[in-house]
């Protein structure tokens, strides 16, 4: 999986690697479900993880842009791992050719 470096649309601070250990919004960077289109020209989504959420699998977007660990079936998936309890960044699948949207 090609790992992006950074948004292409005009969003300050965005590096997908961050993982954020609290909310930064207000006065922070991100609400949560913040979308931005990164250099490999891919949708990601700011959520917040509601248990941990292993990196390039599967996550189920919930409500208040909670993640929730997915299968191979998932809409979303991870770059990169994220703990339960923190703030990262998912990136949307097109199911119907297997991998991801652009």
């Amino acid at each position: 999986m090609a790992e992006p470096k950074f948004a292409t649309d005009g969003k300050l601070g965005v590096e997908f690697v961050d993982v954020d250990t609290s909310a930064e919004f207000p006065g922070g960077r991100f609400r949560l479900g913040t979308t931005t289109r990164s250099a490999s020209n891919k949708v990601h989504i700011y959520v917040y993880a509601n248990e941990a959420l292993a990196a390039a699998t599967g996550a189920i977007l919930g409500t208040s842009f909670t993640a929730s660990a997915g299968t191979t079936d998932s809409t979303l998936q991870t770059l990169y791992a994220i703990a339960s309890g923190e703030y990262g960044w998912l990136e949307q699948v097109d199911l119907t050719a297997g991998t991801v949207q652009t």
